[in-house]
């Protein structure tokens, strides 16, 4: 298959990139290692200046109740904390629901979505790119 673009990794970035061009009518296929929804350590804040970015991919971060983040608390390794003012904030939201939820949107966009899928290599060939999966 043939298509205008290729995305290897399918976390907030490739989600979000997938989605934006196939709003502009490119074919696109993005590749995930993994199976959606899966977990992920990290993720979990995500800064105010994203909120409307989301909102116009699809995301209806307005139907969830999310906690606000106005502080940042970081320990050290003798015990004492530090406390900082986050001036723009963010809000809390699972990684879990919000790669689930870009996922979906993606898939309503014509996005070909090729989980369990790693890529292995990428190669410049006669003046376009082949994917090399396992």
């Amino acid at each position: 298959m043939v298509y205008d673009i290729a995305i290897v990794g399918g976390g907030l970035a490739g989600l979000c990139l997938a989605i934006q061009c196939a709003e502009k009518q490119y074919s696109v296929i993005l590749f995930e290692k993994e199976e959606y929804p899966f977990h992920k350590v990290c993720g979990e804040y995500i800064s105010l200046e994203s909120w409307d970015f989301l909102q116009r991919l699809g995301v209806r971060l307005d139907q969830f109740t999310l906690p606000g983040i106005k502080t940042l608390l970081v320990s050290d390794s003798n015990g004492k904390s530090y406390t900082f003012n986050l001036p723009l904030g963010g809000f809390g939201i699972s990684r879990y629901s919000l790669d689930n939820i870009l996922y979906h949107i993606a898939l309503a966009k014509g996005v070909e979505v090729c989980t369990n899928s790693k890529v292995n290599n990428v190669e410049y060939n006669e003046e376009q790119f082949v994917i090399v999966e396992r």
